[in-house]
């Protein structure tokens, strides 16, 4: 499960020229998911890459992420908007992060999706108590956004409630 989520959290980070250069790496990391089917929707989404332009993946990653805030990969500001209480739920994120060992060296707010899933990948034990519980419905909220707009996206974040253990209804949806 590490790697699946550690290729997701790579996967939903602003596509770029590295990202490219990454995709055949990416695609020897399937070999190591045991799950045909599973492989199968990664390779779709790898393909989805290396089919389409550079300019367009980062329009449109920017377009979903970015300039929709229903879409926003700060997960915190789905539970609590901008106020107070989101502003100490990234404290205790970061706090979780520096008491686990793991130094965050992105500019990206601690509570950003594919920064959270590098520290599950990493940290499993703590995410279990400390992350999924307070954030695995925001997760399953933008899942089912993507998946109802057909966004290429969508089949990440449905991994992601697959891996997670998450709502067994938005689980069987994608089947």
């Amino acid at each position: 499960m590490n790697v699946q989520i550690k290729l997701i959290s790579c996967l939903l980070n602003y596509p770029d020229e590295s990202l490219l250069r990454w995709l055949p790496e990416f695609k020897q990391v399937l070999s190591e998911i045991e799950s045909i089917s599973v492989r199968n929707k990664y390779d779709q989404m790898l393909s989805y890459f290396e089919q389409t332009p550079l300019i367009q993946l980062q329009e449109q990653y920017t377009e979903t992420f970015d300039l929709n805030p229903s879409n926003c990969m700060n997960l915190t500001y789905h539970r609590w908007g901008n106020t107070e209480k989101r502003g100490s739920a990234l404290v205790h994120l970061e706090d979780v992060y520096l008491k686990a060992g793991f130094e965050r060296v992105s500019s990206e707010l601690p509570d950003f999706l594919p920064l959270i899933l590098e520290f599950v990948s990493e940290r499993p034990d703590v995410a279990d108590s400390e992350i999924i519980p307070l954030y695995g419905t925001v997760v399953e909220t933008l899942a089912a956004r993507l998946q109802q707009s057909g966004h290429p996206y969508a089949l990440l974040f449905e991994q992601l409630i697959n891996i997670f253990g998450l709502s067994e209804a938005a689980a069987n949806s994608q089947a």
